[in-house]
């Protein structure tokens, strides 16, 4: 059986999952939300199968090119999602995170990098970067979408009006208090995979890291995130300016992730 084929399952259940959840944002009913939640779940199954399967074939973690790093970045997306909706019952992020994890996995399906074998990403040093950094991106990206969540929430408290989004939002300190655990946690995750990916390439090669675009792309990330977490700290968070700061957070990551290679 092809390896891909539970990859276009999810693939397809995420599409689905992902135009009803939009489609929820018309009509405001909660019974597509947890209609589109379930198609996602049901992808999600499939998508956890292909990551099963890399790790039979290869022997190590799915995180050594960016078809598995942008898939194994999506399934962490959503186990966050999903822990979350069930504590928190946030239906409005699925309208930022389910388009985030079809967008991954699509990048997946497209990006075509035969699997590794090589004995040195059995390094545990080597996984341990990997899986510091995916899981740190995984939490910073969500903590992105819940601090987008608090400033519409935010927007909305001082116009006073009721946008479509209104009813599927949690209170501004929910929202709040999400974004900042997350980013919080995923930055300190996230440094730690830098610096172990430091010691990792010292180890290998003997000398300082060299600076390509992934690495440029992952530290400029790790400045913009400081700079997004100190505006929690310093309660600036519901500022334009940290939204922007935000983006060229999203999109230093985007440009990491998109100079990896096979290693």
């Amino acid at each position: 059986m092809n390896p891909n084929l539970s990859l276009y399952f999810a693939l397809g259940f995420y599409g689905a999952g992902t135009l009803v959840a939009l489609l929820s944002l018309f009509t405001r009913e909660k019974r597509l939300q947890l209609a589109g939640l379930g198609l996602m779940v049901i992808g999600f199954v499939s998508h956890t199968l292909w990551i099963g399967t890399i790790c039979t074939l290869t022997g190590h973690a799915p995180i050594t090119n960016l078809p598995e790093t942008a898939a194994f970045i999506a399934w962490l997306v959503f186990v966050v999602e999903l822990v979350l909706f069930i504590v928190y019952r946030v239906h409005a992020a699925s309208f930022f995170v389910y388009p985030l994890v079809l967008i991954l996995l699509s990048i997946s399906a497209v990006v075509r990098e035969p699997f590794a074998h090589s004995p040195k990403l059995l390094s545990r040093l080597f996984t341990a970067h990997l899986l510091f950094t995916t899981t740190g991106v995984a939490a910073l990206l969500i903590g992105l979408a819940f601090g987008l969540l608090a400033h519409l929430q935010d927007r909305a408290l001082k116009s006073k009006t009721r946008g479509r989004l209104w009813d599927l939002i949690p209170s501004l300190n929910v929202c709040k208090d999400v974004s900042y655990r997350a980013l919080s946690i995923g930055f300190s995750v996230y440094t730690l995979g830098l610096v172990t990916g430091f010691l990792w390439s010292y180890k290998t090669t003997a000398g300082v890291v060299a600076l390509r675009t992934k690495e440029v792309g992952a530290i400029v990330a790790w400045v913009l995130f400081a700079t997004v977490l100190q505006s929690y700290i310093s309660g600036t968070y519901r500022t334009r300016k940290t939204m922007f700061i935000g983006a060229g957070a999203f999109i230093a990551i985007v440009v990491a992730m998109l100079g990896i290679h096979h290693v």
